[in-house]
């Protein structure tokens, strides 16, 4: 019992040390680390889980989670990208609709809030929370997200027992 919690722990140590390093020595600004703050993801994101982000560099495809900062509230927020630049995204009685066609939504836990159809710019996304009773901040109230303010979700890297690659 006592070298099994003697495990964990050195490997939990390990691994804060590593992304701490990994973090410190990212000159270049290219990786962020995150702790989730809200229940907004949830079950994909708990909060107390703690992420590392890479600044978006790439086109965004439907289902990233992206983090980006929402200025008013001075917050970094966390979102599944739903709708993709150029595309006209509406919420008719609960269903989601991309450019007139429902969406297989996988990844919402509950009804959507209403929102008014959003006709995205080339440098636009439209993002929603998993938990979409939970869900604050996103577009479905503060409207479309620009791409060049997002980080795109790379690794989920704590609780280490979670660990999972995004990519």
């Amino acid at each position: 019992m006592i070298k099994s919690i003697a495990r964990i722990l050195n490997i939990r140590n390990l691994l804060i040390i590593a992304v701490y390093l990994f973090i410190k020595n990212n000159k270049d600004g290219t990786y962020r680390a995150y702790e989730i703050k809200e229940e907004s993801m949830e079950p994909s994101l708990h909060e107390g889980d703690y992420v590392l982000a890479v600044k978006v560099s790439e086109p965004l495809n439907r289902g990233d989670i992206v983090i980006y900062e929402y200025t008013p509230k001075n917050i970094e927020i966390i979102k599944r990208v739903i709708g993709l630049p150029g595309e006209t995204i509406s919420n008719e009685d609960g269903v989601i609709k991309i450019n007139g066609k429902t969406m297989n939504d996988t990844w919402g836990n509950g009804e959507s809030v209403s929102f008014e159809a959003t006709i995205l710019q080339e440098d636009e996304i439209f993002v929603l929370g998993d938990n979409r009773q939970k869900s604050s901040s996103d577009s479905s109230s503060i409207g479309a997200i620009k791409v060049e303010d997002c980080w795109k979700l790379r690794y989920l890297y704590w609780p280490y027992h979670k660990f999972k690659s995004y990519e």
